[in-house]
């Protein structure tokens, strides 16, 4: 469209600056909290007083640089030999969106510019045949660049491209020129460049810039002319020929839009008449509606998904009038920008307020959908920064000058912003979802409120990249402070399992923040008291100190003594029964259990669910050998079958499980060497069904881990005892040690105890 296409009303302005070479970028250890990044030289140094009023050192606390975003810069020419700023991430193919010459329409009139370098001596002519390939004007620039250098002034190096006839249509796209990055506005690109992804001068500095060069300078009125030759020609086309080059070039605008995350324009019209700039944009709808319908769709992104259209942030400009200036404000007159095009206002870094060169953001149209778009299409940033800025004399170095202001700079503060959130944010949001999100949480408190005057606030990333509200997960959205998972011993150590695995739990606003799934797990280790406990010295662990029971016999006994024997008893938890058979001796055991509120001693809560139910089943079976003088082996092996059930849409489930344990021991009615293998997972498999942060057709999607239940190591348990009979009692005493604590790999520890009883 003809407006994206103008210039003028230039998007900054420079107060005398000081200047000083490119700072070196100075790598600094990322400090696990955001207050310490306003001591490094980001902060101190490159950008002081800006970066910290937008909240940059919440994202960089959190790892953020916008690394793998795609910023454009449409723009003059940005230096991109400033290898020290900018590193390898421009982007300089015209398959990347990239844009290194600026097209000259007017280059076969007489009186042009490309006419009067032919008269001079000092000004070069190049010639090539692009055979059609858009990659050839990018590459004759480069090369240039590389053999030649950047030219020192403006008008000084152009390109014929002799695959374009001598024709009326042909003229306007043979001639192309070499732009310059020096002077105070050949400049501007690179600057703008700096602010919003400099390595050191950038909000982002791990973001992809891609040049996309414009002609900010030169007369507006050749362009004009030719486009009014275009439209002509154009409408004489036959309706057929016209359509094709409709449907052509609405693929050109789509695929090239799709080169870009954002595109930052910091330039505009200072137009302001809204009679005017409503005539004016009417009649260039009405004649693309009429002649190139599909075109104009495509430009304005209407025929693409709200999630994939590109943002375009706009610079309001510098005349201070009470809104902005044309390009800024077309959201106010066209619908379909809405959402995705945004325009900055500039503070003054120094005091907070608007500054007083700055377009205000203005009214708002009487049809604007808040609850949509959010409170305003326009937002503030500071407008006065470093910025990096070419040196002739030193070509491939820059200097920083200090005081460089304007609207144009406050709005690579938005687009650098927006790299960091869609970083943050790994993609699962669409563009205008992210846009909504930094119009949401701008700062609206105390003079923010204003919205004619700041629209939706002063911009604030660590509102932006911090939970709307409290966090939920799951399909039945429980909160996540709730959310935890204690599994059981048997399993051994879940946590290092899905240690690789995250969590995404949803704001308010239904934006995705991610969690180790590992903080949400805990084993439910079973408590052991070093002090011995007073039993048969024959009886052997049949490994279901697991259930957490408290036995009972259920024979009548005459004695305290004869109870030890007991074959059936009885074990009741917290929420769970047992039945159990155990034998005198050698001889098989079996029993049942059910939890109607846990599985093995483990427990849910929240997303993970909370009506757990269980059921287990077992067997053991008991061996006795006598060696004689009153030593004795006894072995007891102990086979279960156990089956959990999960509440329904729960964020884990455990499949079935054989669990086995193992128990020998040797030695003396008063004397013995326990060795044990608790109960442990033998076969099974847990399911975590997490959501992933992505929404579609407003519906969360899950992935699915699988991890095995089966430990990675098998717990042995070595306790010596002894019993005596002293001072009309019985005293106890055992030592013992542990390898492989809850069958985690490596755990160990050790215990002594001592005990008395008496009995009266």
């Amino acid at each position: 469209m003809a407006l994206a296409a103008c210039s003028g009303g230039g998007g900054g302005s420079n107060v005398p600056p000081t200047s000083r070479p490119a700072p070196q970028p100075a790598p600094t250890p990322t400090p696990p909290d955001a207050t310490s990044h306003l001591g490094t030289s980001r902060f101190t140094t490159h950008q002081p007083k800006v970066l910290e009023q937008i909240g940059a050192h919440h994202a960089y606390a959190r790892g953020l640089t916008g690394r793998g975003v795609r910023i454009g810069i449409d723009d003059s020419i940005v230096d991109y030999t400033q290898s020290a700023e900018f590193g390898s991430r421009v982007k300089l193919k015209d398959s990347e969106g990239a844009r290194l010459g600026y097209l000259r329409s007017d280059g076969d009139r007489f009186f042009s510019d490309v006419s009067s370098c032919r008269l001079d001596p000092t000004c070069d002519i190049w010639e090539g045949d692009s055979q059609g390939d858009r990659e050839a004007v990018n590459n004759w620039v480069r090369r240039i660049v590389r053999e030649d250098g950047w030219p020192l002034r403006d008008d000084s190096v152009f390109v014929l491209d002799r695959y374009y006839g001598n024709d009326a249509l042909g003229r306007l796209f043979r001639w192309q020129e070499v732009p310059t990055p020096y002077g105070p506005d050949g400049s501007h690109g690179t600057t703008v460049a700096s602010v919003a992804a400099g390595e050191t001068l950038g909000v982002a500095p791990g973001a992809f810039i891609i040049p996309v060069a414009r002609n900010l300078t030169d007369d507006q009125g050749a362009q004009g002319l030719a486009e009014s030759t275009l439209r002509s020609a154009i409408a004489l086309l036959p309706s057929t020929d016209r359509r094709d080059l409709d449907v052509q070039l609405a693929r050109f605008y789509r695929e090239d839009y799709a080169k870009f995350d954002i595109i930052n324009r910091s330039y505009g019209i200072d137009l302001f008449d809204p009679t005017v700039v409503s005539r004016e944009i009417n009649s260039e709808l009405r004649w693309y509606s009429r002649y190139l319908p599909r075109t104009l769709d495509a430009v304005l992104q209407a025929d693409t998904p709200n999630a994939d259209k590109t943002i375009l942030v706009y610079a309001a400009g510098n005349e201070g009038r009470r809104w902005s200036g044309l390009g800024a404000d077309l959201p106010f007159y066209i619908p379909e920008l809405r959402g995705h095009s945004l325009s900055v206002a500039a503070t003054d870094p120094a005091t907070g307020v608007i500054a007083g060169y700055s377009n205000r953001c203005g009214p708002l149209p009487s049809d604007w959908n808040a609850a949509r778009h959010g409170p305003h299409y326009c937002i503030t940033a500071p407008g006065t920064v470093r910025g990096l800025v070419p040196d002739r004399n030193r070509p491939g170095r820059g200097d920083v000058q200090d005081g460089i202001r304007g609207t144009s700079f406050a709005a690579p503060m938005v687009s650098g912003a927006l790299a960091l959130m869609m970083e943050h944010f790994r993609g699962t949001r669409g563009n205008t979802d992210l846009v909504k999100r930094m119009l949401d949480t701008a700062n609206r408190r105390g003079r923010y409120a204003d919205l004619a005057t700041y629209g939706a606030g002063h911009l604030d990333l660590e509102a932006a990249l911090s939970p709307v509200g409290s966090l939920n997960t799951g399909q039945a959205a429980r909160r996540l402070s709730r959310t935890t998972l204690h599994t059981p011993t048997a399993f051994g150590t879940v946590v290092r399992r899905a240690a690789h695995i995250e969590l995404a739990a949803f704001d308010d606003q239904d934006f995705p923040f991610w969690v180790s799934l590992s903080s949400r797990i805990s084993t439910s280790a079973i408590e052991r008291s070093p002090i011995p406990a007073f039993e048969t010295p024959l009886t052997v662990a049949t490994g279901l100190d697991t259930l957490g029971q408290y036995w009972m016999g259920l024979e009548p006994v005459d004695s305290l003594w004869r109870a030890r024997g007991q074959q059936w008893i009885a074990g009741f938890g917290p929420s769970s029964v047992s039945l159990s058979y155990r034998p005198r001796g050698r001889d098989w055991g079996y029993g049942l259990n059910f939890d109607e509120g846990g599985y093995l001693g483990s427990h849910t809560s929240g997303a993970f669910g909370s009506d757990l139910l269980s059921g287990m089943a077992w067997v053991s079976r008991t061996f006795e050998h006598e060696m004689g003088k009153g030593w004795k082996v006894m072995t007891t092996g102990t086979l279960a079958f156990s089956a959990p059930r999960y509440e329904k849409n729960a964020i884990f489930e455990a499949s079935p499980s054989v669990l086995s344990a193992l128990a020998i021991r040797i030695g003396t009615e008063s004397t013995g060497l326990m060795v044990e293998q608790p109960l442990r997972a033998e076969t099974g498999t847990g399911t975590f069904r997490v959501e992933n942060g992505r929404i579609e057709n407003g519906r969360r999607l899950y992935d699915q881990y699988r991890i095995r239940l089966r430990p990675e190591a098998r717990e042995v348990r070595m306790t010596l005892r002894h019993e005596h009979e002293v001072a009309g009692g019985l005293i106890a005493i055992e030592t013992g040690a542990t390898m492989n604590v809850n069958h985690t790999p490596g755990e160990y520890d050790s215990r002594f105890g001592l005990a008395f009883r008496r009995v009266w």
